[in-house]
């Protein structure tokens, strides 16, 4: 990621705290036969999640402030990664979590030696007493929505250089899961400066995949909301539990620029079932052999549709953003995969492997 250094908001480069983030893969999507289908796989971050971008410059930022300490309110990917970084850079980590967080999603903090703290009370109210709180104490913010930390959110810009240089142009379609709304905006943001450098004349469409039920970006976008207050104004409806963690956000800190992201960009907001995300996830480990998370996988749910409704033509180029692994929420899949086992012994032989083989999927030679 660092190779794009100039554009990023670090002063000095002596300083910077990497552990190899970006650079990530871009493949041939196989799910999509000939169509121009990619996927972006996030996956192959350090802590395994595009939030490694915007921490790896949020912890240098904290060095070059001449911090000792960050803390933020996060119990997924955002957390993971703070903690690994302000290890890296040899600095205290606080992760405030919510009360209901997993103990298989909190266990890697212990390994980063995070500091844990439960959190009893709603998620706005989480993130509002940590800024309140770090500037009380002066501690840094590792949040990455916009207003705690405007540098963090440069990081995901970085995905879309990475795309176009790899094409060599700018995608039709981009599809990214949205919890927050950084990193949508942050994408969209990348399109721009190139636009704005002179090296390409053209702009992505952008489209935002969200759980089922939380309509209030759709909402907002609808009713050409402009500011927080408006946003805040039109979530009058309350929000099912999902699946979805990391993607289950009721009122979004970024939203306003992820809505704009939208309108600017002609693209829009879609949205996935638990049913569709899980099947999706097990549909990317079979034929892709990614394994990501939950929330991830909703992008593919998106492509799904919209190559069903015609709205990606089949000579357009369309990406994928596959933002975390799977690995850090196997824990959580107990209960909602079946674990298929057969037993075997000494005696087992090959005309019953053979049957056993003949279970699977036929083998697809590329």
């Amino acid at each position: 990621m660092w190779k794009y250094g100039a554009l990023l908001p670090v002063r000095d480069d002596g300083n910077i705290i990497s552990l190899g983030e970006g650079n990530t893969p871009l493949v041939r999507a196989r799910l999509y036969g000939d169509r121009k289908v990619y996927l972006k796989n996030e996956t192959a971050n350090p802590t395994g999640s595009h939030k490694d971008r915007a921490l790896s410059i949020g912890i240098t930022k904290a060095i070059e402030f001449g911090f000792d300490t960050c803390m933020l309110y996060s119990d997924g990917s955002t957390a993971l990664s703070s903690a690994a970084y302000a290890a890296r850079a040899g600095i205290r980590n606080i992760a405030i979590t919510p009360a209901n967080a997993p103990d298989s999603r909190l266990l890697p903090l212990m390994v980063y030696n995070s500091i844990v703290l439960e959190y009893q009370g709603a998620a706005a109210d989480a993130l509002s007493w940590v800024h309140e709180t770090c500037g009380a104490a002066g501690i840094y913010e590792t949040s990455t929505y916009r207003r705690a930390n405007p540098y963090e959110s440069e990081g995901a810009k970085t995905i879309s250089y990475e795309i176009f240089e790899d094409l060599g142009s700018v995608p039709d379609c981009i599809i990214v899961p949205v919890g927050g709304g950084g990193t949508l905006s942050g994408i969209w943001r990348g399109f721009v400066d190139l636009k704005r450098r002179g090296r390409t004349d053209r702009l992505p469409r952008l489209v935002g995949v969200l759980p089922a039920g939380y309509r209030l970006l759709e909402v907002g976008l609808e009713e050409g909301a402009t500011t927080e207050e408006d946003l805040k104004a039109l979530a009058t409806f309350a929000v099912p539990t999902t699946l979805q963690a990391k993607l289950a956000m009721s009122l979004p800190p970024d939203g306003i620029e992820a809505i704009a992201a939208i309108r600017d960009s002609g693209g829009c907001f879609l949205f996935a079932s638990d049913q569709e995300a899980l099947r999706s996830q097990q549909r990317l480990g079979a034929r892709e052999g990614i394994y990501a998370e939950i929330s991830a996988a909703v992008s593919i749910v998106a492509l799904d549709r919209l190559i069903a409704n015609s709205l990606i033509r089949r000579d357009e180029i369309a990406v994928a953003l596959i933002s975390g692994s799977g690995f850090r929420e196997t824990g959580e899949l107990g209960s909602l995969v079946p674990l298929k086992k057969t037993l075997i012994g000494p005696a087992t032989d090959v005309a019953e492997l053979t049957s056993l083989l003949k279970q699977l999927r036929p083998v697809e030679r590329r």
